[in-house]
């Protein structure tokens, strides 16, 4: 199965680096800016909000759509 990957880079974030979207699986794969990395099910019409919406914080789409 190929799993397809957007990759939304964060650089004026203080929080994350990275965001890494698997919409096939429904995976959000988190960079931060610490070093560590974490994985979490995200909806597919979150992940579209974040890609779309190109004026909202990283870091509140994380807080509000990934640590649900």
């Amino acid at each position: 199965m190929i799993n397809p990957c957007i990759i939304v880079s964060t650089p004026q974030s203080s929080a994350t680096e990275e965001i890494r979207l698997y919409p096939v699986t429904r995976e959000c794969m988190i960079f931060w800016q610490s070093g560590h990395y974490s994985n979490h099910i995200v909806r597919r019409r979150d992940m579209l909000r974040l890609v779309t919406n190109l004026k909202q914080s990283a870091g509140a789409w994380v807080n509000r759509y990934a640590f649900n």
